[in-house]
């Protein structure tokens, strides 16, 4: 056995066999790239003129904008609540959040959700391009200061396919005060009632 066969795992093993069709022949075991460069999946989309990134761990599915029941007293942003299959759940729309004009029914909502937590939260968006694969390493600071409501929960910016895209930290923004602002008024009215 060489060095390197002596470095696989039993699921490099595996994926390996899994990647070549067979042929009644032993398949090749070949060692992991070692210049591979540590990498994310994420969904890009637009609102307005600017494309974002959230990482696909955090998007449970995509859906059209949905009918939703305006809740009182709450910021304009938040669209209201949805039932979806069964589970009710807070819409959020990003234009109005940065100060646009509402998203059209022709957008798309992202379910997020807060991994090993509880939590999701539909997200409206102008459209959902496609998923890619962006490097670790690829994703910059922004090279001036940013302003604007999600300049907080910018990750920082990348290039993919020749476009700038901003790359948004989802655990921040989705356990934010402004996200968040509702659980405490939720749980306040519990205690109330008790």
């Amino acid at each position: 056995m060489t060095p390197d066969h002596a470095r696989l795992t039993l699921a490099d093993a595996v994926a390996s066999l899994d990647a070549v069709p067979f042929q009644g022949a032993a398949p090749r075991i070949e060692a992991p790239d070692a210049a591979r460069k540590p990498s994310s999946r994420f969904i890009r989309f637009t609102v307005g003129a600017t494309i974002y990134a959230v990482g696909e761990a955090f998007v449970t599915e995509l859906d059209r904008v949905p009918k939703t029941t305006l809740v009182p007293q709450t910021p304009a942003w938040l669209r209201g609540v949805t039932n979806l299959r069964g589970d009710i759940l807070s819409v959020v729309d990003l234009r109005v959040f940065i100060g646009l004009d509402s998203t059209t029914a022709a957008g798309r909502m992202l379910v997020l959700r807060l991994p090993a937590e509880d939590f999701s939260l539909g997200l409206l968006v102008d459209g959902v391009d496609d998923i890619v694969v962006i490097e670790d390493d690829a994703i910059h600071p922004p090279a001036s200061a940013l302003e604007g409501a999600l300049a907080p929960f910018l990750s920082g910016m990348t290039v993919v396919n020749d476009q700038l895209v901003a790359v948004l930290d989802l655990e921040r923004l989705l356990r934010s005060t402004d996200i968040r602002q509702f659980d405490e008024v939720q749980e306040d009215s519990r205690c109330e009632a008790l």
